[in-house]
Formats: C-alpha cells, structure tokens, sequence
C-alpha cells in the first residue's frame, strides 16, 4: 500500500479536501496538485473564485486540437430502431446519408472536475461560455478552500472526447456517426465560484446550472465548505 502525504510541495501548506479527491488546490499559494502513482504531481492551475466564496469548486478546462476523421449525417430525419445504444440502422439509411470529415479545429472545453450525471451536455453548455469566466484572482490574495476533485487528468482527456461528441451533436444537422480524435491535449484545473439555489446550482458568471441532485456526493461537498466558513 502506497501513502502520499498530502502536502504542498511548493509551500509546506496541508491539502485537504474529501475521501474520494484526487485533486487538490492549495489555498496558501494556489498550487494544483493531482494524486498519481508516484504521489502528488503538479498541476497547471487558473483561480476564478474570491477567497469569500461560499462554494468554490473545481473544473477542467482541456484545450486541444479536434480532428474530424468521418462525419455521417442524414439527409432527411428518419426514424430508426437503435442497436446497441449508439449504432444506426444501415439498411434504413442507405441512400439517405452522406459522409463528410477531414477537417481540424482547436477548441478549449469546459467541464465539472466531479461526477455530475449528464456531464457532457453540461459541459458543452459550459464550453459556449467560455467567455463569461469571472477574472483570474491574483495568487498574492487570500485564496478559496477547495473540494471535491475527483475526476483524474486522464479521465479528463477522456471526458474531454465526450464533451467534444456532444457539441458535434449540437449542430444542426442530423448527426448519425463520427470519428473523432484530440490531439495536443492540454488541461488546466480551474477553480470556478458556484452558487446554490433551491434545488439547482449555477456556476459563476456563466448561467450554467446544474441540479444537485445530479452530484453523488454534494452532501458531502457543502458539508466540507459550512464547517470551514
């Protein structure tokens, strides 16, 4: 069994946050820190969230390079009996579709670092709005207490591809296949300031909203953050 103390190795400061984490901000020099198989391993880090934030929470923003290898759409809307969750009738469409593809873009994607059911489309709806982040908080302020950081860089890479079909489903056309691959993945841990409202939560400045419900562990999460306020 492997124990890794859960210390910043930039300042000394103690990480905290939840059971599950595997990503932890550090609140004394704002440091990101990502458990891996040889301990703690450096994180690139944007903090968007005021130290008085009541619910400050963390995301993953994955800038990569997105190439379309094959695109299948239909020319008119047909409706088809589904195989195996994600495959289309072939014999239904024959005629009815055409290919396109070849084509690359570079694209930043922003999603939940924690489980969040419907995921994907959260994070498409949180892509478009890139440009409705608060300000980055300058490092030499007093900096938020962080938690709930569970989803790992490599799973992130991977949600990043998912996030990336979902936006190609967006488009106005009717998507039936594609192949898609990310390359020049880079993914930056950006802490975002949340707010709760009755039963939803939106995510700073960009009108985003998710229910609670949707998060396994929220309990836990505003339960963490109202014994350190």
């Amino acid at each position: 069994m492997r124990i890794t103390r859960l210390v910043c190795a930039h300042c000394g400061n103690v990480l905290t946050g939840l059971g599950l984490d595997k990503l932890f901000f550090c609140d004394n020099c704002g440091k990101g820190w990502a458990l891996g198989d040889k301990g703690l391993e450096s994180l690139d880090v944007q903090c968007r969230a005021p130290a008085d934030s009541a619910l400050p929470l963390p995301f993953w923003m994955v800038r990569a390079t997105v190439h379309v290898l094959k695109r299948t759409v239909r020319n008119e809307f047909t409706a088809t009996m589904l195989k195996f969750s994600s495959r289309y009738e072939e014999d239904v469409l024959k005629n009815k579709k055409k290919e396109t593809g070849g084509s690359f873009e570079k694209r930043t994607l922003l999603f939940p670092a924690f489980p969040v059911n419907g995921l994907p489309g959260l994070g498409v709806n949180l892509s478009e709005s890139i440009n409705s982040l608060p300000r980055l908080i300058d490092l030499a302020e007093k900096l938020p207490d962080v938690c709930g950081g569970s989803i790992s860089h490599n799973d992130a890479s991977i949600l990043a591809r998912c996030v990336t079909v979902g936006q190609e489903a967006e488009k106005s056309d009717w998507l039936a296949e594609i192949e898609i691959v990310l390359s020049s993945v880079k993914s930056t841990l950006v802490i975002l300031p949340c707010y709760q409202e009755v039963e939803k939560v939106s995510i700073a400045d960009t009108g985003v909203l998710f229910f609670r419900r949707s998060v396994p562990f929220w309990d836990k999460i505003v339960d963490y953050h109202s014994s350190r306020t």
